[in-house]
């Protein structure tokens, strides 16, 4: 489905990496179990507070839309901070899209997610 192999996952946190691997199959159920249950998480500009809350936007997008993940660069614009840059391609409005997945930890814990263009 997706070729993630020349992905730089050892530059990222094992937290965050476990994170991504379930979240670029669309598999929500196992990417939530890498976040905190007060977690906030950004998308696009809505702000979801909450495991709850975010698993229930993210399994009905997941529902809605087939999307193609492919997982680019990794930066780290911060000592707690980790962006990668992903490619979405998929029957979802516009069909194409480029994002920035910013990770913030705390302590080795995924507190904020923020996705934005």
């Amino acid at each position: 489905m997706n070729d993630t192999t020349a992905f730089a996952w050892d530059e990222l946190p094992q937290v965050v990496a476990d994170y991504l691997r379930a979240h670029v199959v669309q598999d929500f159920a196992t990417a939530m179990t890498y976040l905190p249950e007060d977690v906030t998480v950004i998308d696009n500009g809505e702000v979801l507070q909450g495991r709850g809350a975010t698993f229930k936007v993210f399994d009905q997008s997941a529902k809605d839309y087939d999307v193609d993940t492919t997982l680019g660069s990794v930066s780290r614009p911060a000592d707690d901070v980790w962006e990668v840059e992903t490619h979405l391609s998929g029957n979802f409005p516009g069909g194409e899209v480029d994002l920035r997945m910013i990770f913030t930890l705390v302590d080795d814990v995924i507190q904020k997610l923020e996705i934005t263009v």
